[in-house]
């Protein structure tokens, strides 16, 4: 859901002040323009309705469709979330919808808020298909709480439509909303209209505006954590015998962290997640229904996973693909510019000769939005299931017994020869992991699906499958190549992150910093 919200924010600032530049496509009653903006959100509540009466009406016949049920939830949440920013996307992009808020004047006067007023269909269309969505979820989690009744595990009741609400809206969209607000306004600041030609010609910089752009992000990257410990309601992990064996297993490893939080869902969520880049300002946070419903070696499991994002560096290269997605579009932009002048003609034809130039920049610009979320929906998946691999490893690892209480054939406890290596080889060491330890977070990753009722084969944007994860660990147990081929394909991507990133950023100083320093000496001068 955060990729969506993260899309819906790309595509308002891809608009471009006159709104969408096919003018001749655009539906401009306002009568039309009111209908197809309402009618996304309606449609939202109606296809929601829907989805939710056929999995209650199946749940009531037959409980023992549980785990279908679930799966049927995860499929049409997926679909209804595709079709809220489609629906978006074409109201935004194919009526005056973007014209109809600018010309309010009080809200362009006010950094960002036409932009956030622009979303407010994106946004209703979410919160509309969540409360035509809850009956659903109500049900599966009323089953589930039966089962886990008879089984005589802690539970709490299910929670009611507010607090549902209000935990769907923190969690996947002000975790993606908060940060973004002051980059919107930064990005009001700095056009045209405000401060961005000053910047420009005050410092003989072309791309002076788009510096303060890059140091805001910045900044709101790395002050994210501490505004999201807040936004997902959090508490310190209290002294004890289990924040004992968390602050061990930190020292073993030797993570430095700012602290351990307990994240508070009304024992709903059963997760885990880390944030931050330096120390100051990360956190690891345990989610209060993991700590109701695991054991203590399965959370320690399940903490080494997210210890493991850390010790990887995960968080930081997650950073310098950002970077390279936004210095390729950047790329692509210029070179469209600079070698495809036929386009840009073509493309300015319409207007009139005063006007071309502005025209295909908004062109360039949804272009743009475009490519990024293109990259970023294509690119960034298969990265992070990758860095999820590489975490779990080092979860498991992190649970490894002593010898005499690994239980099964091990190729770390020497009770098991590896089948990928030739009589006489020797097994490289730290490679292999132990196949208890292996078994252990492979429970405890079918657990948390199981409890937070997501089916096991379900896949998401950055994840693939629990059983897909857990099929993995047994593999990395009994075939060290396995590790080997994993390990060499996350050094690659890293690779390509870091020289691309660095290329990038180098052809850019080259094509534009040294002529605008020499031409602000000039003018200094007086040359």
């Amino acid at each position: 859901m955060q990729f969506i919200v993260f899309a819906a924010f790309a595509i308002v600032l891809s608009i471009p002040p006159d709104g969408p530049p096919w003018r001749s496509l655009v539906v401009t009653s306002p009568v039309w323009t009111a209908a197809i903006i309402a009618g996304q959100v309606v449609l939202a509540g109606l296809l929601g309705g829907v989805a939710s009466r056929l999995v209650c009406r199946q749940l009531e016949h037959n409980p023992a469709w549980l785990p279908a049920a679930q799966q049927h939830l995860s499929r049409w949440t997926g679909f209804l979330r595709f079709f809220i920013i489609g629906s978006f996307a074409a109201g935004m992009y194919l009526t005056d919808w973007s014209n109809y808020v600018r010309s309010v004047d009080w809200m362009r006067r006010v950094w960002g808020l036409d932009e956030l007023i622009m979303m407010s269909p994106f946004l209703l269309g979410v919160l509309v298909s969540w409360i035509a969505l809850y009956p659903a979820d109500r049900g599966i989690r009323h089953v589930s709480l039966e089962l886990r009744l008879w089984t005589a595990q802690p539970n709490r009741p299910v929670w009611r439509l507010g607090s549902y609400l209000a935990f769907m809206f923190r969690h996947h969209v002000l975790i993606i909303f908060v940060p973004m607000l002051p980059i919107v306004v930064a990005i009001d600041a700095v056009s045209d209209d405000h401060y961005g030609r000053w910047l420009r010609e005050s410092t003989g910089v072309v791309w002076a505006d788009q510096a303060v752009l890059v140091v805001v992000a910045g900044g709101v990257f790395l002050i994210a954590p501490v505004l999201l410990r807040y936004i997902w309601h959090t508490t310190s992990l209290p002294a004890g015998e289990l924040r004992s064996r968390l602050d061990g297993l930190c020292r073993r490893i030797g993570l430095s962290y700012r602290d351990i939080l307990i994240w508070h869902s009304d024992g709903m969520v059963v997760n885990a997640a880390v944030m931050g880049l330096i120390r100051p300002v990360r956190y690891v946070l345990l989610s209060d229904g993991l700590l109701e419903t695991m054991d203590d070696e399965q959370i320690e499991a399940v903490f080494g996973h997210e210890a493991g994002h850390i010790k990887h560096h995960h968080i930081t290269f997650y950073l310098l693909f950002a970077i390279l997605s936004m210095l390729i579009v950047g790329g692509i932009s210029e070179l469209v510019v600079r070698f495809a002048p036929d386009w840009v003609q073509q493309a300015g034809s319409a207007a009139p000769a005063s006007g071309s130039q502005t025209e295909v920049r908004d062109y360039l610009q949804v272009m743009a939005m475009v490519m990024i979320v293109a990259i970023w929906g294509l690119g960034f998946g298969p990265v992070s299931r990758r860095f999820e691999w590489q975490a779990d490893l080092f979860g498991a690892r992190s649970v490894t017994p002593d010898i005499a209480s690994c239980d099964r054939p091990c190729l770390v406890h020497g009770t098991l020869e590896p089948a990928s290596l030739n009589p006489g080889d020797r097994l490289p060491s730290g490679l292999a992991i132990c196949a208890t330890a292996a078994h252990t977070f492979g429970e405890a990753l079918h657990r948390i699906a199981t409890l937070n009722g997501i089916p096991v084969e379900a896949r998401s944007w950055r994840h693939s499958s629990i059983g897909n994860r857990i099929r993995l660990l047994r593999q990395y147990a009994a075939d060290p190549s396995a590790i080997a081929r994993l390990n060499r394909g996350v050094l690659a991507i890293k690779l390509v992150l870091v020289v691309g990133s660095a290329v990038g950023l180098a052809i850019g100083a080259w094509l534009y910093w040294p002529h605008q320093l020499i031409r602000a000496l000039r003018a200094s001068y007086g040359g």
